[in-house]
């Protein structure tokens, strides 16, 4: 990612509703945030929900509050905006689960052997579904159920609008389930995916 000046002109473009401008800003900083928040958001939704107030914060201080003092400062202010917002999603997390006074109980250390035995043959029955299915449909899957990667960014990297990718996405469903039906396996109640 190159560098990039911001200049007075520039936050003008962005304070007038300059539409390359705006574009350039987003994509700009989309990575940056990205990257930020990926080290302490473990949610892509949550991820997306502050990158997006961020950027709503930011454009508004531009356009209603007129804008900065220090165009160059841009990057430091949308950072500032940033850790701000994510403050806040942590308070708003924080305040709905109170820890109780006594503390939790403990999980129980004794694993039914007979429970792990059944999760570990109904992995390696899903890896084999994905391995038969095609390329595309195992991928799809594969972003969406295992990665919880955000549609819009499966879109981007499959080229693809979010509607077509809601049929990608059910076919390769439908192809998971006709292979898991065929296969005689006992984890058809799995098929519901």
């Amino acid at each position: 990612m190159q560098y990039t000046p911001f200049t007075r002109d520039y936050t003008q473009r962005l304070i007038s509703g300059d539409f390359d401008a705006e574009r350039h800003f987003v994509d700009y900083f989309s990575e940056l945030l990205k990257m930020k928040l990926r080290r302490t958001l473990h949610s892509n939704q949550a991820m997306e929900d502050i990158r997006q107030e961020t950027f709503l914060r930011v454009f508004h201080q531009l356009r209603n509050k007129g804008g900065l003092s220090n165009p160059e400062r841009l990057s430091a202010f949308v950072n500032a905006v940033c850790n701000n917002v994510q403050a806040e999603y942590y308070r708003s997390v924080s305040r709905y689960s109170p820890m109780p006074k006594d503390g939790f109980d403990p999980p129980g250390t004794d694993l039914d052997p007979e429970c792990g035995l059944v999760t570990e043959e109904r992995k390696r029955c899903v890896r084999q579904i994905l391995d038969e299915l095609p390329f595309k449909d195992r991928e799809i899957l594969r972003l969406i159920f295992f990665e919880d990667r955000a549609k819009d960014d499966i879109c981007r990297t499959w080229n693809v609008e979010r509607n077509y990718l809601r049929v990608l996405l059910h076919r390769a469903k439908n192809r998971f389930r006709e292979i898991l039906l065929a296969s005689k396996s006992p984890y058809h109640y799995t098929a519901a995916v």
